[in-house]
């Protein structure tokens, strides 16, 4: 539903000489491959998977079957009893519904608001985050947000899963891994959550289309002539790029539609599965008699007339925004202004460097250093022209707090004290789920302190002594009005919240302790007074259908300043004692919000542009606005630049006003229903190229994964098969691993075959693995025995058995401007090799850095030692190549990689390997070295290189791909000068 960022994994791309073989082939192979998964993508930005190993509840309607886990019961048979009302609607609009029975899983592993839908044709499935969204974001205009939720997603599986009813395209899908509907695989981005976001506003009543916050955004933008241009409309780059798929997309087809009526758009997607073969391009242009850019063009000089109009009409009309304290970027968090008035604190957004509250003195401060610079320039060329100020300078930083590593403190509130700030900030727990917790920070010493652990707690605001705080909870799929006490970390539930009830941004009055909080019920949010003991509602707005939220109290203590979206307009009001008519406080042509109250009666806010939000102040008494808010009607409707006037509607309306079926019968998950797929691998280097398949095997919420792979091509590479099994319904994961390989290396280099390197070989192995995670790093953990029986050319038939212990450690720390990482992996391996005993230990350093979000330039050192017994020849570390796709490397620990080489280029009972990356999207450059002579020889190669891993995706029953393609040219005999490429995709469940 929403877009979050995701950091991106490194990867890279290589070639190769020695005896190569086709190099067309192998990468065809690998595009193959690829496609296959990410083609599989979910619309969204897929985030955390499910949390396979809680107790999981499964619920049937006609049509879905909703998983869940017990935490979320209320909320997933809520949902149970709405969804097929949600169905018919969506249907009906979208003209087709899925034949496929749809799986919905549910879950909350970081505590955001979201969801993804997986369109495929023949297992089309639903994953909801079911945490409420506030009412500042795009989102946050709903009824009940199950449905807004359920809506957009459901109708990206009833646009999507439209089948071809081209023949060709029919074969196509049949045989295809991954079958997808030619829309999915033809319409850009926009098409595909524009239109979701359109059903979304025609269908729930509220949603995007319906909001304030999109008619500000697209207003905003289309004033400053940023709209983004048809080629960008798809990116899901930079600040609020991803979102205008959406926003304007949205907006798009809905000008669309009233060209050419409501009919046209489905019009466009029958053409898109006629059976005459159409690019999205012509089937668009054959509806609205023109490209799709070009028409994009002209909805966008429409909508930035209309902008421009509305701009005029606010400026004679008295455009009130105050004065501009800072010019900032992107999302800048909450203003909070200290007690004494002195000091004002927020988080702070940049581009390419990690997000930190900072606290700035509230006075003005002189540009000395402007003042300087001018005079410098004046004194060197006296018919210079000075440079003007436009915006205020820089406010110089008294104190700032960075996170360690991962997402940033945010919503800092002072104590009375003048110097601690009570934070929040979302940690990851001991399983890797994210709860937002309080933390105390002292901005005068710096030291700072964890109040809660795992409390799902936000937007909490002290009490003047400091005793306790109000804050909402979010858990179970709402949010709750709480009270923290701050020694004890006691929560108490002032207000329940529940489905269709929610709670935002608490403040706290310093003078009377009553809390004041936004309260989302039925169509709309509203402003309530609380009492912090009984919890007692009384409601300070008037019920005039208007949205209202961030409230905080005035210098009185008791009036109340909050946004308000009157007229479809986001600006702020003051809401005075006597429950007279709200009096209005700024009139901008973007939004204001986010107000903090100083002791001097000045309004501090955020406003919206499309940089990002300024700060401002504004005087209440500075101005009187008595003049009515502008209105823009295109015949009966609205443009994209202003929201559809808001109906009144009851919450009787708006809550009851779908069917509501029976609670449907639930039962346990178990395994749950099978998702099977086949999926091409293969692999390709020094020796020729194998090509595989693999049967894979997963369940909606990955409790158990199963792959059965073979590989088959030139016996220089590994071939055979291997079946693998993991169950992951406990925090510890359990695997079974089997194989039957056969490799014959002497093929390329024939001293392999001395070294007892061609090999077949016979085993499996059973295996523990447990991670933990812990705030700015992780740890793993995993135990391993493993048997199997080998045939070597060199060497009689032998038996080995084996016990290994594997460990992994993962810090990552940020500072103002850079990122860095040390990751410490180690292993050791007891084993018997016919009858004769041998004793194994590798172990790697990585340390990587870089500045702001860029890729890490990395450093890594590995050491590894095998000894202790006569089996220790037969079990010596052998050089060149890459790990086997069959076998899991920890099952083969004597391999050391080099693909520049071909295995067997050096061998010894010891090695030592060092390797330098320097990224260079989207490949790494790197120089590496590896000896097993204590550098009296080395194997030294450089090259480019794509490392890169592709998770597995259980509701698609998709495997992981581990992916390493690149070229690279050896220093060493025996391939002295030689190039070399490398392909390889491995499979695992």
């Amino acid at each position: 539903m929403t877009e979050r960022a995701a950091r991106r994994s490194n990867v890279a791309l290589r070639d190769a000489r020695f005896r190569r073989a086709s190099f067309r082939f192998p990468v065809r192979l690998a595009a193959a491959c690829l496609a296959a998964v990410l083609l599989s993508a979910p619309l969204g930005a897929q985030g955390p998977a499910p949390r396979p190993w809680l107790d999981w509840h499964t619920v049937e309607t006609p049509h879905f079957t909703l998983h869940y886990p017990t935490a979320y019961r209320d909320w997933s048979l809520s949902l149970a009893q709405r969804i097929e009302s949600v169905r018919t609607q969506v249907v009906a609009l979208v003209g087709y519904g899925p034949t496929r029975r749809v799986h919905i899983v549910i879950d909350d592993p970081v505590n955001q608001a979201n969801g993804y839908a997986f369109t495929t044709l023949d297992a089309p499935t639903i994953v909801l985050w079911p945490v409420s969204p506030d009412p500042r974001s795009e989102i946050g205009d709903y009824a009940v947000w199950q449905d807004l939720l359920t809506t957009h997603e459901f109708a990206h599986v009833a646009h999507l899963t439209r089948p071809s009813r081209n023949q060709f395209q029919k074969l196509l899908q049949a045989v295809s891994p991954v079958p997808l509907g030619p829309i999915a695989t033809r319409a850009p981005r926009w098409v595909m959550e524009g239109y979701a976001t359109y059903v979304e506003g025609r269908v729930s009543g509220t949603g995007r289309p319906n909001s304030a916050w999109r008619a500000a955004i697209l207003r905003q933008f289309a004033l400053e002539g940023r709209l983004p241009s048809y080629g960008q409309l798809s990116s899901t780059g930079g600040w609020m790029g991803g979102d205008f798929a959406y926003l304007a997309g949205s907006a798009y087809l809905e000008w669309l539609a009233r060209r050419e009526g409501d009919s046209s758009v489905v019009a466009l997607w029958r053409r898109m599965t006629a059976k005459t073969d159409r690019s999205f391009t012509a089937a668009f242009s054959g509806v609205y008699g023109g490209s799709p850019s070009e028409m994009y063009g002209r909805f966008t000089v429409d909508l930035t007339a209309d902008a421009v109009e509305i701009a005029r009409q606010l400026r004679r009309q008295q455009l009130t925004e105050g004065a501009l304290v800072q010019r900032l970027r992107r999302t800048t968090g909450d203003p909070a202004i200290a007690p004494d008035g002195r000091y004002l604190a927020l988080t702070i957004r940049k581009e390419d460097a990690p997000s930190q509250v900072v606290v700035w003195r509230t006075a003005n401060e002189p540009d000395t250093a402007a003042a300087s610079r001018r005079e410098a320039e004046r004194r060197r060329d006296p018919q210079d022209v000075p440079d003007r100020a436009f915006y205020p300078p820089a406010k110089r930083v008294v104190a700032s707090l960075i996170a360690n590593d991962g997402l940033p403190f945010e919503t800092p509130r002072w104590f009375a004290d003048n110097k601690r700030l009570l934070l929040t900030r979302s940690v990851p727990s001991r399983d890797g789920t994210f709860r937002p917790d309080l933390f105390i920070w002292n901005a005068e010493d710096g030291s700072l302190a964890r109040v809660t652990r795992r409390a799902a707690l936000r937007d909490a605001d002290p009490s003047a002594n400091g005793n306790w705080a109000a804050a909402v909870r979010c858990e179970h799929g709402w949010c709750d009005l709480v009270r923290v006490d701050l020694a004890t970390q006691a929560v108490r539930v002032l207000r329940q919240g529940s489905v269709t009830r929610n709670y935002y941004r608490p403040r706290v009055s310093h003078r009377t302790g009553e809390i004041v909080v936004s309260e989302q019920f039925g169509d709309r949010w509203r402003i309530a007074r609380v009492s912090p003991t009984t919890g007692q509602l009384r409601y300070a707005d008037p019920d005039d259908g208007v949205n209202r939220y961030d409230a905080t109290f005035d210098v009185d203590g008791t009036s109340i300043v909050t946004t308000s979206e009157r007229g479809g307009f986001i600006n702020l009001e003051r809401l005075p004692t006597d429950g007279s008519e709200p009096v209005a406080i700024t009139r901008v042509t973007g939004a204001a919000i986010a107000a903090d109250v100083a002791p001097d009666g000045a309004v501090w806010f955020l406003n919206l542009q499309s940089s990002g939000f300024d700060l401002r102040r504004i005087r209440p008494d500075s101005a009187r606005i008595d003049t009515p808010l502008p209105t823009l009607v295109l015949g009966d409707t609205i443009s994209g630049v202003m929201p559809p006037p808001r109906t009144r509607a009851t919450a009787r309306d708006t809550i009851g006003g779908r069917s509501v079926n029976p609670v449907p019968t639930e039962h346990r998950y178990g395994f749950g229903p099978s998702r099977f797929r086949y999926v091409p691998s293969g692999n390709s280097g020094f020796g020729g190229t194998t090509l595989g398949l693999a049967i894979a095997r997963s369940d909606p919420v990955g409790r158990y994964g199963f792959l059965l792979q073979g590989q088959a091509g030139a016996g220089a590479l590994p071939a055979g098969g291997s079946i693998a099994f993991v169950s992951r319904a406990y925090h510890t994961f359990l695997g079974l691993n089997a194989w039957s390989t056969h490799e014959a290396p002497s093929r390329v280099l024939p001293i392999a075959l001395a070294e007892g390197l061609d090999l077949s070989r016979t085993g499996g192995a059973l295996r523990l693995d447990s991670r933990r995670y812990r705030d700015g790093g992780e740890l793993t953990g995993t135990l391993a025995m493993l048997g199997e029986s080998q045939r070597a050319t060199a060497f009689p038939d032998a038996a080995r058995v084996a016990a290994l212990l594997a460990f992994g450690a993962t810090v990552r720390r940020v500072d103002e401007d850079t990122r860095y990482m040390l990751a410490l992996d180690g292993m050791g391996e007891l084993g018997a090799m016919a009858n004769e005993r041998y004793a194994r230990q590798r172990s790697s350093l990585l340390f990587g850095t870089a500045r702001g979000d860029r890729p890490l330039l990395t450093a890594r050192v590995a050491y590894g030692t095998v000894g202790g017994g006569d089996g220790t020849n037969r079990e010596r570390y052998a050089v060149g190549g890459f790990r086997s796709a069959l076998i899991e490397p920890l099952f083969d620990a004597r391999r050391v990689e080099a693909p520049a080489y071909p295995v067997g280029s050096a061998s010894g009972l010891t090695f030592a390997s060092y390797r330098v990356g320097l990224p260079v999207e989207p490949v790494e450059l790197y120089y590496s070295g590896v000896t097993t002579d204590f550098f009296q020889t080395q194997e030294r190669s450089y090259g480019a290189e794509i490392r890169t891993r592709v998770p597995a995706i259980a509701a698609l029953g998709t495997p992981e791909v581990a992916i390493l393609a690149g070229f690279a040219r050896a220093q060493d005999e025996p391939v002295r000068g030689d190039w070399q490429y490398y392909v390889s995709l491995a499979l695992r469940p």
